[in-house]
């Protein structure tokens, strides 16, 4: 576009910047879905669903949207911007997954790309500086390359256990696989870790040096979302 055209050329981002934009309390409780993790829904249900969650105490939240009632790209930007609106009022940070054409029209606080997305250098070069990027990391080789990439905020790491929520999930590392992944984050980039993430493995998890831990199904899937959180903050607190 030529906002893009225009502008991005002169956005630079050094590794000296690697995680500065990050500020790491915003990874504990960070919550990601879309309407397909509420198929019994509407889409107006999901939508209140999202807004009230943003009231649980999250401090983050991913806006995944892989629903097939949701593929009008106005009817996403205008979704993405209410939601948007109801993260920043709660004071809760505000993540696009992959659609940079996305995060950069509503202005996102953050981008969340795969491996098997847009080239993570590709969407640096296309972000402003102060637009938090976050990158996944499956194994060691690919923390281990994430260590070069200049400007990158974060890393998503994972899938810790398995998963229902993400069909092509690779194979989960598990607590001894993930302590060894994170020893290879030479950099000390902000970490997230996800996948099957249950309660019981959050105090275990905290003990490992994540600074928090992504879920999707914890919380979509709670009858009170609330005391959920309010559990998970405790059993966090409690490793520190």
């Amino acid at each position: 576009s030529d906002f893009r055209n225009n502008c991005c050329r002169s956005w630079t981002r050094t590794i000296e910047s690697l995680g500065d934009g990050m500020n790491k309390d915003d990874l504990q409780r960070y919550f990601v879905a879309g309407s397909q993790d509420f198929p019994t829904l509407t889409l107006s249900e999901y939508e209140a669903k999202i807004v009230a969650m943003m009231q649980t105490g999250i401090t983050a939240y991913q806006f995944r949207e892989k629903g097939a009632g949701l593929t009008d790209s106005a009817t996403r930007f205008a979704l993405a911007r209410r939601l948007q609106a109801a993260a920043k009022a709660a004071n809760v940070r505000f993540f696009i997954d992959d659609d940079v054409d996305l995060a950069l029209a509503i202005g996102a606080d953050g981008i969340h790309v795969g491996q098997d997305d847009r080239d993570i250098r590709t969407v640096i070069a296309e972000t402003p500086p102060e637009m938090i990027v976050g990158l996944s990391v499956r194994n060691v080789d690919e923390m281990q390359a994430a260590q070069a990439v200049a400007g990158l905020d974060y890393l998503g790491v994972g899938p810790i256990f398995a998963t229902t929520t993400k069909a092509d999930a690779a194979d989960p590392l598990g607590l001894a696989g993930l302590t060894t992944v994170l020893a290879h984050n030479e950099h000390h980039l902000p970490t997230v870790g996800i996948g099957g993430i249950s309660l019981a493995t959050l105090p275990a998890l905290a003990r490992t040096g994540l600074d928090g831990v992504a879920v999707v199904s914890l919380l979509s899937q709670a009858p009170d979302a609330t005391t959920v959180v309010q559990e998970m903050t405790r059993l966090w607190g409690m490793a520190e």
